[in-house]
């Protein structure tokens, strides 16, 4: 059963976390520095999101969002690596919030297909195949949760 069907929040994260591992490594191959700059926070978010019921603080993720940005602007090549900066803000921000595993794939849907726009403009076909099955199994998780869901009521 592919991870975007679980209920357990934390399979998700790591299933995200090596998604983002993966996807960081295609970057730096592709020779997209700024994305690769900016996707080593993303990394690094997506472990702190594994052991985010461990911290009391919603500062973490506001921290993240301000290093993203600084990194991605400071390293700007191109207009179109506008949104390798600001799609991580936003996952970062409902990746942190979600408060279930309905939220999060409706996160990963908008965040997966904005960054399949820019892989696309970018020319990195290996990982809009990815955002592809990631927006393709989180849209019918989601489907298949919310008819669960209605029939229970």
């Amino acid at each position: 059963m592919p991870i975007s069907f679980t209920e357990k929040k934390k399979r998700i994260y790591v299933a995200t976390f090596l998604l983002n591992f993966a996807q960081l490594i295609l970057y730096f191959v592709n020779d997209d520095i700024t994305t690769g700059l900016v996707y080593i926070i993303i990394v690094v978010r997506s472990l702190i999101y594994i052991y985010k019921d461990k911290f009391k603080s919603n500062i973490i993720p506001y921290l993240i969002i301000a290093v993203q940005l600084v990194i991605g602007f400071a390293t700007i090549d191109n207009a179109l690596q506008i949104l390798s900066i600001l799609i991580p803000c936003y996952s970062c921000w409902y990746l942190w919030f979600s408060k279930d595993t309905q939220q999060l794939r409706v996160g990963n849907i908008i965040a997966n297909t904005a960054w399949a726009v820019y892989n696309v403009c970018d020319g990195l076909y290996i990982i809009l195949i990815m955002r592809a099955m990631t927006v393709g199994s989180n849209l019918i998780a989601y489907i298949k949760r919310r008819k669960e869901l209605s029939k229970s009521r």
